[in-house]
């Protein structure tokens, strides 16, 4: 069997991985049980580990297709598991009847003895294929469930950069996705993972390149758009000559989030080089936020305005605008290339 996180289709390189690890998992689950069960005297090894590849095969690939779309994320485990176990024994009968049915097509099982077959091995395959099964499924929860105590061990040094809501938010939703699709989770604890060590990096680094900070901002977005659906959609343009310019860290995360809090559900990220002055541009279509009411200390954007007045005094500027349409917060400041 495979794991429930394999049939996720988010890249063409993912699902090829995944597609080799299953192919891997079957061939040596296939070895294994054809070494120690055997159970077709007269056939060699090679015929009787092709029998059972096939079998593994049509179980497994069954499996692939229905096990990731159970929806077992907020069931009681006892409910969860009991679901497992009824899918399987459901996934292993379907795969017996397709895996015979292949060997009858090919000339290898006459027609006649198909139910024979079909009833005299079901038990062995369903036995087999339950524990394998739930061995999967466990194995997965338990390395998910082991990420996320890990990143909720490295909150404290990214708690002073990040909004605690956001990361409150963001484990409790890797917390949730576990269970339901390991894959989103995976992701989403990457992401977070990559804020994390963003954070630690540039502690003692006053700029970093916007490249490095778009990333970030990307990373971030993608956290909300998976915590929000299609209730977020944002879009990124930045030309590639500015990617080296330097820019203060979690500037263009702390707009993002700013937008995210006041309700904007749709946000557009550009950059434009306008007479030497890099300006950033994150607009959207909220109209929460108040551009007249004065930032407390620790806000974000005061945090910003005031970092931004160190490094380059009244040379650097971020203001607010608002219309019918939506927000936008825009930082102005000179193009610096980033120090190599």
């Amino acid at each position: 069997m495979i794991p429930a996180n394999i049939m996720n289709f988010a890249s063409p390189s993912r699902l090829k991985r995944r597609l080799i690890r299953f192919i891997l998992f079957s061939i040596l689950i296939t070895a294994a049980i054809t070494m120690v069960v055997g159970g077709f005297p007269a056939r060699s090894f090679v015929t009787d580990f092709v029998y059972s590849l096939t079998y593994s095969i049509c179980i497994g690939g069954l499996a692939w297709l229905i096990m990731p779309r159970l929806g077992m994320g907020r069931m009681k485990p006892v409910v969860r598991w009991t679901l497992v176990v009824v899918a399987m024994i459901a996934i292993a009968m379907a795969g017996s009847l397709l895996a015979l049915a292949v060997f009858a097509t090919i000339g290898v099982l006459p027609w006649a003895h198909y139910w024979t077959n079909f009833w005299g091995g079901l038990r062995s395959v369903t036995a087999i294929s339950v524990v394998i099964g739930v061995s999967v499924v466990l194995y997965e929860s338990m390395k998910y469930r082991l990420q996320y105590e890990a990143t909720r061990a490295r909150l404290a040094s990214l708690e002073s950069r990040l909004h605690p809501h956001f990361l409150f938010n963001t484990l409790n939703s890797i917390s949730a996705l576990i269970p339901e699709n390991p894959e989103a989770a995976e992701r989403m604890t990457e992401r977070l993972a990559a804020l994390l060590r963003f954070s630690l990096d540039s502690t003692d680094r006053p700029t970093v390149p916007l490249e490095q900070e778009l990333k970030i901002a990307t990373d971030y977005l993608e956290i909300e758009k998976t915590r929000f659906g299609s209730g977020l959609n944002y879009s990124v343009d930045v030309p590639p000559e500015l990617l080296g310019a330097e820019v203060p860290p979690f500037s263009l995360q702390t707009l993002i989030e700013n937008s995210v809090k006041y309700g904007g559900r749709e946000i557009r990220v550009s950059a434009r080089n306008g007479n030497g002055r890099l300006v950033l541009n994150v607009w959207d279509s909220g109209a929460d936020f108040a551009k007249d009411s004065p930032m407390p200390p620790g806000h974000g954007l005061h945090n910003l305005q005031s970092r931004l007045a160190v490094l380059w005094g009244s040379k650097a500027t971020l203001d607010f605008h608002r219309d019918n349409s939506g927000t936008s917060v825009r930082i102005s400041l000179p193009v610096t290339a980033a120090r190599r």
